[in-house]
């Protein structure tokens, strides 16, 4: 009997389960069908039942012609639930929320009454047609990398359709050209000029704007970094996890990704300076006066306060970390080192801050092709490095030392 009870736990811990039959059957024309559906009847004996009335129907041949059993082939709304329940096994909350919303206003009142085969190319195109004529209340249009979304969570649903033998075949999704999208950072001067702001005037945020814009946590790890997860000796930071402000709960980073940073000097100091503050006790590295962690509102309103005292144009939490990898990119520093140091699951969402390193190594062309007084009695041209500094310099050069960012 193809008749359990599958048990999961989301990554919140809580218990799910439910009573399904799983079918493997041959029909007589050598045809493959397999049927994996959850029992009406939640209970041992009604999924028992329901798997002998539905084994009974294939072997007559009963299952192709009764309509009521082509449900077989849920429409998307009727998918839906056990779709977010199985993506709970493997998303954070959080995405699995933002997926229950545009199921909900968008895909859903498009899709929602289709059976999941009945979703073709054209009834897509049609789809993306009218959200890019959409105008929303605000008298804004969706942009392309929000249709972008909608189009990628509908082909993740029908992929796992497919994979359980709901459907056979996939329908194909174009996705939009995108516009590259901009992002905002401070530059050198603006970076220096915000952290002695920061220092004058928002002194017990001074630490934390320093960690931030040298390490390129997200707000979630900043708030969730803890002391023992901070080595001061070795001048390194472990990031293991992050904050949920949601749902105000503790949780992995962004990509399931443990990550092992440097720290510049001046975030070592800031993170000392940090350590010799409050309650000796607690766990956490930024918490405010009662020892209670920071918060993601809490920081933004610290950043707004600094940049308004200081005339500088309006910062989000995120420019921090645009900043470091700004920084980084400009130095020099190889793309996918950045793309380790930010937690990028891949390099691709890091080349964004590719076009800011242009320049840097040029010098490193010539050593394809040295020119005969490089080449003459051994000598060697100044060629600089990718960290700044130079090997083999002449005699009236001095050598460079890596720059700090």
């Amino acid at each position: 009997m193809s008749v359990r009870k599958r048990k999961w736990r989301d990554k919140q811990g809580r218990q799910h389960e439910a009573w399904m039959i799983h079918i493997s059957h041959t029909g007589p024309d050598g045809r493959k069908q397999t049927i994996r559906k959850v029992s009406p009847v939640q209970t041992k004996r009604g999924a028992g039942q329901y798997e002998r009335k539905l084994r009974q129907q294939l072997v007559s041949g009963a299952w192709e012609e009764d309509a009521n059993e082509r449900q077989q082939t849920p429409t998307l709304a009727e998918f839906a639930e056990e779709f977010l329940a199985y993506q709970a096994t493997i998303n954070k909350p959080g995405s699995v929320d933002t997926k229950r919303t545009m199921l909900r206003l968008h895909l859903l009142p498009a899709f929602g009454k289709r059976r999941l085969d009945r979703i073709d190319e054209r009834a897509i195109d049609a789809y993306t047609v009218a959200k890019l004529e959409y105008v929303t209340p605000r008298g804004t249009p969706i942009q392309p990398s929000t249709v972008n979304m909608h189009l990628k969570l509908l082909g993740r649903m029908l992929r796992v359709a497919r994979k359980w033998k709901l459907i056979r075949e996939l329908p194909e999704i174009n996705l939009l050209k995108e516009r590259k999208a901009d992002f905002d950072f401070l530059d050198f001067d603006e970076a220096e000029v915000f952290l002695r702001g920061a220092a004058q005037h928002r002194p017990q945020w001074h630490p934390y704007m320093v960690v931030a814009m040298r390490t390129g946590l997200r707000v979630g790890e900043m708030v969730a970094l803890r002391w023992r997860d901070v080595d001061l000796e070795r001048g390194r930071i472990t990031v293991r996890c992050s904050y949920d402000r949601k749902r105000k709960v503790f949780t992995s980073t962004k990509n399931n990704k443990i990550r092992e940073l440097p720290l510049t000097r001046d975030a070592l100091d800031a993170l000392r300076t940090q350590r010799k503050r409050g309650p000796t006790d607690r766990e956490q590295v930024f918490v405010d006066d009662l020892g209670e962690h920071f918060d993601s509102h809490a920081t933004q309103y610290a950043i707004e306060k600094i940049a308004e005292a200081l005339g500088m144009r309006h910062i989000h939490n995120h420019v921090l970390r645009h900043t470091f990898a700004s920084h980084a990119a400009m130095r020099g520093i190889p793309i996918p080192q950045i793309q380790q140091w930010l937690g990028h699951s891949s390099i691709v969402v890091t080349m964004r801050y590719a076009h800011l390193s242009r320049g840097v190594g040029d010098n490193l062309i010539q050593r394809l092709n040295p020119s005969p007084q490089d080449r003459a009695g051994g000598r060697g041209a100044e060629l600089e490095h990718m960290d700044g500094t130079r090997e083999r310099g002449s005699s009236n050069s001095a050598p460079q030392t890596p720059l700090q960012y």
